[in-house]
């Protein structure tokens, strides 16, 4: 083999060997980018999920709130005022009141649904698990609101008003939050499951430049 022939072959070999390497670091590469997006996604999805939960939380808070002010009891339409009783009217407002209360609540589930269809899809069902502690303090709540709408609405017949009494003889009194500085019972419920979805949560907001 000539001199010449040596200095090509070598000079292949070379670039060759800059080829496989450029492969491997290009490959090497692209499982870093594809591990740092992975991690981004997931840090995104915990961010909202952990921020809805919060709004979510304090929606239902907002729902015990004790005091009702004047300007949550609208007024019915005057033509439907004129041929309804004091007590009808004040049940209007209040009922109102109620419902755009629970449709907080009701817009931030909304926004939690979508998210948590992500989350089951990537991680599993242990996330909707741990949810479906504080959905059923939701219903828990939602229940005895929908019962006391019922029982302080005049054209509630009486037959209806004894069957809801007898169904909340069991039931907790979660009407109200009680303001305190040391929660009630409900609220330590509350606190409790979204406590959960926190510890579960958290750790993966650390993955961001995984």
């Amino acid at each position: 083999m000539t001199c010449a022939e040596i200095v090509t072959l070598l000079k292949d070999i070379v670039l060759s060997g800059a080829a496989i390497t450029g492969a491997v670091v290009a490959v090497k590469g692209l499982g870093t980018w594809q591990r740092q997006l992975k991690g981004q996604s997931e840090y995104e999805l915990s961010r909202r999920i952990l921020v809805s939960v919060f709004k979510y939380r304090d929606a239902i808070n907002g729902v015990r709130h004790p005091a009702m002010w004047a300007y949550e009891m609208p007024s019915p339409p005057e033509e439907e005022a004129t041929k309804m009783s004091w007590e009808q009217i004040r049940f209007y407002g209040t009922s109102k009141a109620y419902q755009a209360r629970w449709d907080k609540v009701q817009a931030e589930r909304t926004t939690l649904y979508a998210d948590l269809l992500e989350a089951e899809a990537i991680w599993g069902a242990e996330l909707k698990e741990l949810f479906k502690g504080v959905f059923d303090l939701e219903h828990e709540l939602f229940t005895r609101i929908r019962h006391y709408v019922e029982l302080i609405n005049p054209d509630t017949d009486a037959a209806s008003k004894e069957a809801i009494r007898n169904i909340d003889k069991n039931a907790r009194d979660i009407m109200y939050d009680n303001l305190s500085e040391e929660p009630d019972e409900y609220k330590r419920d509350i606190i409790s499951a979204v406590e959960k979805i926190e510890k579960y949560l958290k750790p993966k907001l650390s993955h961001e430049k995984v």
